[in-house]
């Protein structure tokens, strides 16, 4: 990041003829002069702490820094497409992840900005948040998507010293989610429609994987393991919270011989390819298959089906939770329980007389 001050040296003479220096923090003041202070300190370690500290306590809360200083500070932490990181880890999950998070934080910032961005800390207060859900008018899913970079902002200038506390930030509850999906009997019609052979590859993985398109398009051929029955979802080396919602699953029976012939054909280290190239979006051949089939559906929608069929079979929360690579099954239950025949069921008979 590029902070709004600089670290130097500050070479002074006392009285008696001596030179001493201590590190100090300077800027460029309201008047374009330079600004210099002394940290009191020739620990080159402790300046940048010193930094911070002073900075946030003595620059930002009383010159009336604004939120959308803070915020774009933060969002200058976060990696650029354009900075080296793509380049460098085009091939690599962990990094793209981090660039797609860091791209929708600053797509929210730019719809939030013109009611935030001259705000200072010390005018946010519990009903600020909402007053913004009443002037953007729009549903919770997308408030929580351009409130959340803002929430994220403010933690991370507590942490660097520039707020003494975070102003309060308040994200809509997560809203009851429809659940998109296809039955079985829609999924084998969307199959009738699938032109390409990497698009028909795509919709088998997706809905016997229960996992995201992004995770799909990234997989290599070593992560597939025939002798043991596996697919890896999660590279290997890569922390199990580094990359959201990757599991290890089993290939069923349906998928085996599915493939075993792609595996045969294949031209390239990925699963999914196209003319022996790996594929970035699946988007325009799903699109298409959609409309040849008759059926609607978009690909995020076939994780769903998967954990939805699940449920109808009775499977446990806990296993659809593994399955699907949440960290928590009452997030799971909360939104695929419903769908289990036997939901409640067991409550039910409780409530004779």
């Amino acid at each position: 990041m590029s902070e709004p001050y600089r670290i130097g040296k500050l070479t002074r003479v006392r009285a008696d003829g001596t030179k001493y220096w201590s590190y100090v923090i300077q800027w460029a003041g309201a008047d374009g002069r330079r600004v210099r202070i002394s940290l009191g300190t020739t620990d080159k370690a402790a300046a940048p702490a010193l930094a911070r500290e002073f900075w946030g306590i003595h620059v930002v809360t009383k010159n009336g820094t604004t939120m959308g200083t803070l915020v774009e500070a933060y969002l200058d932490t976060l990696p650029k497409p354009y900075d080296g990181w793509k380049r460098n880890g085009e091939n690599d999950p962990v990094v793209q992840s981090r660039i797609k998070g860091a791209q929708r934080k600053r797509e929210g910032w730019r719809q939030a900005k013109p009611f935030w961005g001259n705000l200072l800390p010390s005018q946010v207060d519990a009903g600020t948040s909402a007053e913004y859900t009443v002037w953007r008018a729009k549903a919770a899913n997308t408030m929580r998507h351009e409130l959340g970079p803002i929430y994220a902002a403010m933690a991370w200038a507590v942490a660097e010293k520039l707020l003494p506390s975070a102003p309060p930030v308040r994200l809509p509850a997560i809203p009851e989610s429809t659940v998109g999906h296809l039955t079985k009997a829609e999924f084998r019609q969307f199959l009738t429609g699938c032109a390409s052979a990497h698009v028909s590859l795509f919709a088998a993985l997706a809905v016997t994987t229960g996992s995201r398109a992004t995770a799909l398009l990234q997989l290599p051929w070593s992560a597939v393991d025939f002798d043991r029955g596996i697919i890896r979802l999660r590279p290997e080396g890569v922390a199990a919270g580094a990359l959201k919602g990757r599991a290890t699953v089993p290939i069923n029976d349906r998928l085996l011989p599915i493939l075993l012939e792609a595996q045969a054909g294949a031209m390239s280290d990925y699963v999914i390819e196209y003319h022996g190239e790996p594929v970035s979006s699946i988007l325009v051949g799903f699109r298409s298959a959609a409309i040849r089939s008759g059926i609607k559906a978009h690909p995020h929608m076939l994780r769903h089906s998967a954990a939805v069929w699940m449920a109808e079979d009775r499977v446990p929360m806990v296993e659809i939770a593994s399955y699907l690579g949440h960290k928590d099954a009452g997030i799971t239950a909360r939104v695929y329980a419903r769908f289990a025949p036997d939901y409640l069921r067991e409550a039910a008979k409780s409530l004779n007389w």
